[in-house]
């Protein structure tokens, strides 16, 4: 009788572990509404199977979002101390590389990019901003 009282606490602490385990895993993840696929290049977008024109086009159009909506920067220096990946924006100056959700149709969905922050201690941490 001494084991049951102890089993039920064990269960319910691996059932609580195990929520929010599933909730941290869910809300750090980069999830793709619609079923989508989520990549930032070419090769990325090759590995899910999708052709080279249409991957093509969908990293462009990624690439004028962010060179319109992301923060641009003189230097590709000062980009990558900044940012995670950069590319050189094509109306001047370098901006963040964009990550995206490529939907069944072919275009990019919830484009984002990286950026560094510092913690309290001066760690850089990365940020994950979305260009809406």
């Amino acid at each position: 009788m001494a084991n049951t009282p102890l089993k039920m606490i064990v269960v319910i602490v691996a059932l609580a572990a195990a929520g929010f385990s599933f909730f941290y895993a869910r809300r750090t993840a980069p999830a793709c509404s619609e079923d989508g696929k989520y990549m930032s290049t070419l090769a990325d977008c090759q590995t899910w199977g999708v052709d080279a024109a249409t991957c093509k086009q969908a990293v462009e159009k990624a690439r004028a979002v962010a060179a319109r909506a992301a923060p641009k920067t003189e230097t590709m220096f000062q980009c990558e101390l900044r940012f995670t990946e950069c590319f050189e924006n094509p109306a001047g100056g370098f901006s963040p590389r964009p990550s995206f959700c490529l939907s069944k149709d072919g275009e990019p969905k919830e484009v984002r990019y990286l950026e560094y922050e510092a913690d309290r201690r001066n760690r850089k941490k990365t940020k994950e901003v979305r260009i809406d």
